[in-house]
């Protein structure tokens, strides 16, 4: 057995099994081999020649408490069935981290087809988000007192890049783990929605921008991806005219990323309003991805860090403030936390606080007092991201 990157070659091989092992669509798959897939980006696991296992990491920045940090999105993980149960996706995901590391990325990302799966491997959980589904009049009900005022048109890039980035920045203030997105990223996420009979629109009031979302027209339903804005009274006019988006669908889905509710009252409006476990998060280097973080605390405190999977993140750290940022050393001092690789994880994202890790004994600590120090570092926040591959 052997793991390296893909050859240039090797490219419809890897199409073929991405088509056996996920249920995409044929303009989906096209689209993304070829605008997303780069050989040198890919994973493949041999044995006797013959790709058995393969794995693709997509580039990103992402910003990690005020830290903008290089990752990878690790998608397209996959086998064929002949070659399961043989360990090689374990090798091809510590191979894959090994690799992040040595691109210098100190977090990884991913969506997993199955949670508990990748849960064995050290990722866990770190963004959520809302789901409502009901029937277009409902909705509508919903929102019955609300004016539209405005209009919408679809976007154009390179033309409206300015408004796409001035919404996000704003609805990104102050959030954890969101894509520092570029204009790569911009035409990615318009193509993707095109794909699905939609596209991104602004809205306007007169000649004034008030905001933009991303709509689909799916087989069943209209997708309302997501809404960016600066208030809630926007924001419901812009889901109100997003409704009228398709004639012929009568069921409506909307995605909250964000994971807040916007919307009091309106599952009395036979309305299902689900919380959904979306993206999985990982510490791949954690000395790396903790270092020179914005520091707030005036304090010091040394942290044991558990990792079953990488060897090279089970060490005791030392933590202090310094100009602003955190230091961090390795020691051989007495731990005032005992923190599972995973469960860090979790805090650096913003999923858990620290007194709810330990509420949920989630994390041991030997220092009581020594709580709110931790608490400074991993403080109170919400974590997003929209990009799900």
């Amino acid at each position: 057995m052997d793991i390296r990157t893909a050859k240039p070659n090797e490219k419809n091989i890897i199409i073929d099994l991405w088509e056996y092992c996920f249920d995409d669509s044929p303009e989906f798959v096209q689209w993304f081999f070829n605008t997303r897939y780069h050989h040198d980006n890919t994973l493949v696991v041999l044995d006797k020649n013959r790709i058995c296992s393969t794995s693709q990491l997509l580039p990103y920045n992402i910003s990690i408490r005020g830290k903008n940090m290089k990752t990878s999105y690790i998608v397209g993980v996959s086998t064929w069935p002949e070659d399961r149960g043989k360990g090689y996706i374990s090798k091809l995901l510590y191979r894959s981290l090994e690799e992040m590391r040595e691109r210098k990325q100190w977090v990884s990302i991913l969506l997993p087809f199955n949670y508990d799966f990748y849960r064995k491997y050290c990722w866990e959980t770190c963004y959520n988000y809302n789901l409502y589904t009901g029937s277009k009049d409902n909705f509508l009900n919903y929102l019955n007192k609300i004016e539209i005022r405005g209009n919408l048109r679809p976007v154009s890039l390179p033309e409206d890049l300015n408004v796409l980035e001035t919404f996000y920045s704003y609805y990104t203030n102050g959030l954890n783990g969101f894509v520092v997105r570029t204009v790569d990223d911009w035409d990615r996420i318009l193509a993707d929605a095109r794909i699905d009979g939609g596209n991104g629109y602004i809205y306007k009031i007169g000649n004034q921008a008030m905001g933009f979302m991303l709509l689909s027209d799916d087989q069943d339903a209209i997708n309302i991806r997501s809404i960016y804005c600066k208030n809630i009274e926007i924001y419901l006019e812009m889901l109100k005219i997003a409704l009228y988006f398709s004639v012929k669908n009568k069921k409506v889905i909307l995605q909250d990323k964000l994971g807040l509710s916007f919307l009091p009252h309106i599952i009395e409006f036979d309305i299902i309003k689900q919380e959904k476990p979306f993206v999985m998060g990982r510490i791949v280097d954690v000395k790396k991805a903790l270092e020179n973080l914005p520091s707030r605390f005036d304090d010091e405190l040394v942290i044991k860090v558990v990792d079953p999977f990488l060897e090279w993140n089970n060490i005791s750290l030392y933590l202090e403030n310094t100009e602003n940022r955190l230091s961090v050393t390795p020691t051989h001092k007495a731990p005032d936390f005992v923190i599972h690789i995973s469960v860090l994880s979790q805090l650096l994202w913003g999923f858990y606080t620290v007194e709810q890790a330990i509420e949920y004994k989630k994390m041991q600590t030997n220092s009581r007092y020594k709580v709110k120090a931790l608490s400074s570092i991993f403080y109170n926040t919400i974590p997003y991201i929209y990009e799900d591959y």
